[in-house]
């Protein structure tokens, strides 16, 4: 795999100087949530940042010839989907593939990373492995409201406390600090990796994964863009895939960490 420091060195596929081979897009409008190492907002220079940032400012807007414009703030995932229903042309860079979402939108062809499912505990919390639904049925679980949930945590022995924010991941981390919860639940093990170690949590928290499948994320487009997504699949694939993605992502966090799987081997 390439290194963290060789990534930065990466130039987009296209050269500003060359004339390009694809067609020039208008502009498309861009959602996404709060949902770090992927896409956040920077707390000091107040900027979008993040490895899904990159690879579609970077890299997949130079190469096939797209201006992406993003929103100015987070969105909740509800508000994603309802505008992918409408007749606007509109990317929400970070879904998970539902079978229902098909008949309103289209999903890149490929996923651009698979995220293990995992909640988070306090280390004081003797709990160590998850095998099934009985082993945290006594417990309740911050998440986002509305948003999908893995086959293992729709068992309805577990308790879920949704938060209605986009920026769930945080509130959710200070209600369980302030032992309102007993833990938290995310279908993504990186956005709490980075999390933990931003804070310096690292070493009071820990993390179970649960036993599931690892959940496929997508850059999903509205219907008006069938050229488009052609288009970001053609490049995705020119890129590298998700090895590239791996590629960025190790900018934020020790991708090691993260389960095998997690890879899409």
């Amino acid at each position: 795999m390439t290194s963290a420091a060789a990534i930065k060195d990466v130039k987009p596929v296209s050269s500003a100087n060359e004339v390009p081979k694809h067609p020039v897009y208008d502009p498309i409008r861009v959602g996404y949530f709060s949902a770090p190492p992927h896409v956040f907002l920077d707390e000091r220079t107040r900027k979008l940042k993040g490895a899904i940032y990159e690879l579609l400012e970077n890299h997949i807007s130079p190469e096939i010839g797209v201006k992406f414009q993003w929103d100015n703030n987070p969105t909740t995932i509800p508000r994603q989907l309802q505008t992918l229903k409408s007749q606007k042309k509109y990317i929400a860079c970070l879904l998970l593939l539902v079978p229902e979402r098909l008949t309103y939108s289209l999903f890149s062809k490929e996923p651009y990373f698979y995220g293990t499912s995992v909640i988070v505990v306090h280390k004081s919390n003797p709990l160590k492995e998850v095998k099934n639904a009985s082993d945290i049925s006594h417990m309740v679980f911050g998440y986002s409201q509305n948003a999908h949930i893995t086959p293992f945590m729709r068992d309805p022995a577990i308790r879920l406390d949704n938060v209605g924010n986009s920026n769930y991941h945080e509130i959710n981390m200070k209600k369980l600090l302030a032992h309102r919860i007993d833990g938290i639940y995310g279908p993504g093990k990186a956005s709490t990796l980075l999390f933990l170690k931003k804070h310096g949590l690292t070493d009071e928290f820990r993390l179970i994964d649960l036993p599931e499948k690892p959940s496929p994320f997508h850059v999903v487009f509205s219907k008006k863009l069938k050229e488009e997504v052609e288009e970001f699949d053609r490049a995705f694939e020119k890129l590298g895939g998700r090895k590239f993605y791996l590629e960025i992502l190790n900018n934020y966090i020790d991708v090691s960490k993260l389960r095998q799987n997690t890879y899409g081997n």
